[in-house]
């Protein structure tokens, strides 16, 4: 492992909450689209699945490329949190347990999204209050 701090879950811990690992497994480019959407957009006001990371991941599988776009996210995910891990370790991951990869993204995302929502720039103080 490399410099960084650790993921907020470990790899292997891949079956709950079990509506996200059922997703991972029966419909890995749906998953994989949400954690796009969840990078961009922290909030998630728009719960967007079937995106352009869905679509890419999908296309990708049918010729047994899937790890491309789980490998590339996997070190956009490492680079914007200072996370432990390497390119070679990444590859590793999403070569062999494609399902654990989507997994630890989506709860590495959902543990930071609040964290990430309010980063949104300046924010006005509340307003005063007076004394009875």
């Amino acid at each position: 492992m490399g410099d960084g701090h650790p993921w907020s879950s470990g790899f292997w811990d891949c079956c709950s909450p079990c509506g996200t690992c059922s997703l991972a497994f029966c419909c890995p480019c749906c998953l994989h689209g949400r954690t796009s959407s969840r990078l961009k957009d922290p909030s998630m006001k728009d719960d967007g699945m079937c995106n352009g990371g869905c679509c890419l991941y999908f296309s990708l599988s049918w010729c047994g490329l899937h790890f491309i776009p789980l490998m590339n996210k996997r070190g956009q995910i490492r680079h914007n949190f200072g996370l432990e891990g390497s390119g070679c370790g990444d590859c590793m991951r999403a070569c062999c347990c494609p399902c654990c990869t989507l997994m630890q993204h989506e709860k590495e995302l959902e543990s930071r999204a609040g964290f990430l929502a309010g980063n949104e720039g300046y924010k006005a103080p509340g307003g005063m209050e007076y004394g009875k």
